[in-house]
């Protein structure tokens, strides 16, 4: 997918109020980074990412600008140097902020701080977009205290890691001493120190202290659990299912996990650089430095971090271990960098795709007469019947859409919210009842509004109309990933809500199915249970009498 983002689309939209994008009012030029002509391009060098500008504006007047952008100068004086509109200037530096090219004016630190050190902050704290400067990140820096405790010699290599950069501190507060604020203690745990860890995540957890635990073997290191009681596990529950990491560990090993460590509470302390932390424990095996990712969860009664009552579970559902795996970090921890996805071209391109089944025979639905859905709802009667017109209806408010956009770069509105605007799921209908339609399997086309009759045979069932909701995962997940499954089933219960609303306007019910056979479904309406699961189904049906 294309990662193209234009300048109009960033300035729009930050011009718009939203709040994750940030256009510097005194730009500067980002340290140890470069603008350079290619060609009829300009390339940005030394960002996190390679970038590349293309345009006019880009070839005559981007760099330019960027010569100009040294702190010193804000929108108005950059736009009358270069003889622009403000507006333009605007436009031009969001795309900067957003390229990784430029940030705010750097105002003072109120500390020494290394080139060395200032350079990686502003070079790469477009990673994350959460800091407008590199001299916050130093005033992040300045307020935060690691504690480093268990296995002895990767505590002295952590100490070194660490360098100067931040206040560290070596052991267990003493008898009576509480922690100071803004602190992260750190525990190195080996087979030797194991059971002093237990003591250590016990005090974390009562006075309110982070802890990041971190298993050092002679096999593989682990960096996590993040243990804190506002937000996450205990160390217990995240660390149940660990496998072992062999025997104890040396020097090199030791000073792997200390450098790693090092970094990842670098990254958490300054908001730079991104961190699988807070949420996520990371292994690396030390053979081959292959890397895996775990998600903690609270084990159902867990008498630390459970808010179920009963006996601790020896192992936890695969439901909640996979709302952990795809759980948005709380705000202080999380990357507003990663919002521009929204605005990139191909995400944009996205929401106006569509199915449409073109060798399948299509039925032509009734146009929707919204006028139904005003005023008081239709009196149920014991001789209503579903109705071709009131499935059309319901397709159409549910599933459908409200406007296809006119021209590049408009937006397609739909009548029921959707995830992204994507439009992540498709309904399928199942109908056995001819007086609606010829009984068989249909798909609806939500973009012409008319219905594809598909050659699987309807599954076996007493329901004279059902709706079955499939996510389309290969479509969703191009953006999203693998938290695309869980937008697929936001969709479905937003659906499921305007089906069910615009069914009791007409007089009718729409009854949610509480269970289904996959199987059964995916060979009727010919999907792969892999990339497109049912995530809802139900029944349309009038009132029965009682």
């Amino acid at each position: 997918m294309s990662k193209e983002v234009r300048a109009e689309t960033v300035g729009r939209a930050a011009r718009g109020g939203d709040l994750q994008l940030t256009v510097p009012l005194q730009p500067s030029v980002r340290r140890g980074v470069r603008f350079r002509g290619v060609g009829d391009a300009v390339v940005l060098d030394g960002s996190d990412q390679p970038q590349a500008f293309n345009g006019a504006f880009a070839r005559e007047t981007l760099i330019p600008l960027t010569d100009l952008c040294d702190g010193t100068r804000g929108h108005r004086e950059l736009a009358n140097r270069l003889g622009l509109e403000q507006e333009t200037v605007y436009k031009a530096l969001a795309l900067l902020w957003a390229a990784g090219g430029v940030e705010e004016s750097p105002g003072e630190t109120g500390r020494p701080v290394s080139p060395e050190l200032s350079t990686l902050l502003s070079r790469l704290g477009n990673s994350t977009g959460a800091n407008r400067s590199w001299t916050e990140c130093v005033d992040r820096l300045g307020h935060r205290t690691v504690r480093l405790e268990g296995h002895g010699p990767s505590v002295a290599a952590a100490g070194r890691a660490f360098g100067e950069v931040c206040t560290v501190v070596e052991g267990p507060p003493g008898d009576g001493r509480s922690a100071v604020e803004g602190e992260l203690a750190v525990f190195f745990e080996t087979g030797a120190t194991r059971l002093v860890l237990g003591e250590s995540a016990d005090r974390c957890w009562r006075e309110g202290v982070p802890l990041l635990r971190v298993r050092v073997g002679s096999g593989a290191v682990t960096l996590g659990p993040y243990v804190d009681p506002a937000l996450t596990p205990c160390v217990e529950c995240g660390t149940c299912d660990e496998t072992d990491h062999g025997g104890e560990p040396s020097e090199h090993v030791v000073e792997l996990a200390a450098g790693v460590t090092a970094h990842h509470v670098m990254a958490l302390f300054t908001r730079a650089t991104m961190t699988h932390l807070p949420l996520d424990a990371s292994r690396i095996e030390v053979t081959d430095l292959s890397t895996s990712y775990t998600s903690a969860v609270s084990r159902p009664g867990c008498r630390t971090c459970s808010h179920s009552k009963g006996p601790i579970a020896d192992t936890v559902p695969d439901s909640a271990v996979y709302e952990a795996s795809v759980a948005m970090p709380p705000r202080a921890f999380l990357d507003p960098k990663g919002h521009l996805g929204h605005y990139q071209t191909g995400n944009i391109r996205i929401t106006a795709e569509f199915r449409s089944w073109p060798s399948s025979p299509k039925v032509d639905l009734p146009e929707p007469d919204l006028s139904r859905l005003v005023g008081r709802p239709e009196a149920p009667g014991h001789d209503r019947t579903v109705t071709l017109e009131d499935l059309s209806l319901v397709l159409k408010v549910a599933f459908g859409v409200r406007e296809l956009p006119t021209a590049e770069g408009g937006r397609v509105r739909r009548w029921t919210a959707a995830a992204g605007n994507i439009g992540c799921t498709t309904a399928y209908v199942l109908c056995r009842d001819d007086s609606v339609l010829p009984a068989g399997v249909y798909a609806y086309v939500e973009r012409d509004h008319v219905l594809a009759r598909l050659p699987g045979e309807i599954p076996p069932g007493e329901d004279q109309i059902e709706l079955v909701i499939v996510g389309d995962l290969a479509k969703v997940m191009r953006k999203y990933g693998t938290f695309g499954l869980r937008l697929t089933m936001l969709d479905a219960g937003c659906e499921l809500t305007s089906a069910r609303d615009v069914a009791e306007a007409l007089g009718l019910f729409v009854r949610p199915v509480a269970d289904w056979d996959d199987g059964d479904l995916a060979r009727a309406l010919g999907t792969s249970r892999n990339t497109e699961p049912v995530v809802a189904a139900a029944v349309l049906e009038a009132p029965r009498e009682i």
